[in-house]
């Protein structure tokens, strides 16, 4: 009998000083709370609440919340101390239950919507940091007022993206994800089409660089003849067999470049048809009505300096 007595008397003393406990934080939040430091406020009347859970700590949390603005944290603290009033059969759950429908059109609802076909493997979604289970992401959730950041996670990689909420709003966003339709047409058309527009642009740098090669060795050739010209006359009393030793000299020297830009022409000749070639060979794209057609040319021009090739189009 002395143990249950004792036993009792030791209960009683510590669910006081857990009421005291709760007391002081109360009045702590109180005084915090007519200075409007809000989440310091909200925190002491939640500590208030974890020592001596009761429905007036919960109402005291939920009303801080609520002067904060902060309303759909407020209308969970509601929530939770009608569910205790009305299973304690508390009077007041008639007057929380008013409490939560008056602040229930101030509320901000969201709504994420993932697209019927998205592809969810190594996709994950974060509201405000906090991961949601993809099965919940399109159901409508309750928001405070102010900016919430969505984040889309796709194989590690993550793309944040703040959006601003306003009291009463019912906001519905549509996630942009990777998606199977999306990932067939990738597969099935970028492929074809990028390796026709690389053999394409392949074709052009090989015929550009060989038109460059061929003007280049155009003009080293009219300078060689020239070189050339000028040795045998200056040189060689216009005999290449009546030559002294600059003569040789020079002559050689001009024979020499001439054969080069000879090789050098056959290359570019070369490189021109080969580029041509896969230009001309490459099955054309598919119409599409923002896209110009196509156009290529190769002329000769001839000016001062000399001869040689152009070659222009239009993309």
């Amino acid at each position: 009998m002395k143990r249950w007595i004792v036993g009792i008397a030791l209960c009683g003393l510590a669910g006081a000083a857990h009421a005291d406990r709760a007391d002081q934080l109360f009045k702590k939040g109180q005084k915090l709370l007519a200075e409007k430091r809000y989440a310091e406020a909200c925190t002491a009347f939640e500590d208030s609440d974890r020592t001596d859970p009761e429905i007036g700590a919960k109402l005291n949390v939920a009303r801080c919340y609520q002067e904060w603005g902060k309303l759909a944290t407020a209308w969970r603290w509601y929530t939770d101390a009608e569910q205790m009033a009305s299973k304690a059969g508390d009077k007041r759950t008639s007057k929380i239950h008013a409490l939560i429908e008056d602040l229930e059109r101030d509320v901000p609802h969201l709504m994420l919507v993932l697209p019927p076909d998205a592809i969810t493997d190594h996709l994950a979604i974060q509201l405000d940091g906090v991961a949601l289970a993809l099965a919940t992401v399109g159901d409508e959730r309750r928001v405070d007022p102010g900016p919430h950041e969505i984040t889309i996670v796709v194989e590690g990689r993550a793309r944040p993206r703040t959006i601003p909420i306003q009291r009463g709003d019912r906001t519905k966003i549509a996630l942009d994800v990777p998606t199977r339709t999306r990932a067939r047409r990738t597969v099935a058309s970028e492929p074809a089409a990028d390796s026709g527009r690389t053999r394409r642009l392949i074709g052009l740098g090989a015929s550009g660089a060989g038109v460059v090669a061929v003007g280049i060795a155009g003009i080293a050739t009219l300078r060689a003849r020239s070189d050339y010209q000028h040795a045998l006359h200056g040189y060689c009393n216009d005999a290449p067999d009546m030559c002294d030793a600059t003569g040789l000299s020079r002559t050689h020297s001009a024979r020499h470049r001439a054969n080069i830009a000879t090789a050098v022409t056959l290359l570019g000749t070369a490189a021109v048809a080969g580029g041509l070639y896969l230009y001309f060979t490459t099955p054309p794209p598919a119409e599409r009505p923002d896209r110009a057609g196509h156009a290529l040319y190769l002329a000769p021009a001839i000016g001062g300096a000399g001869a040689g090739v152009v070659l222009g189009g239009a993309f």
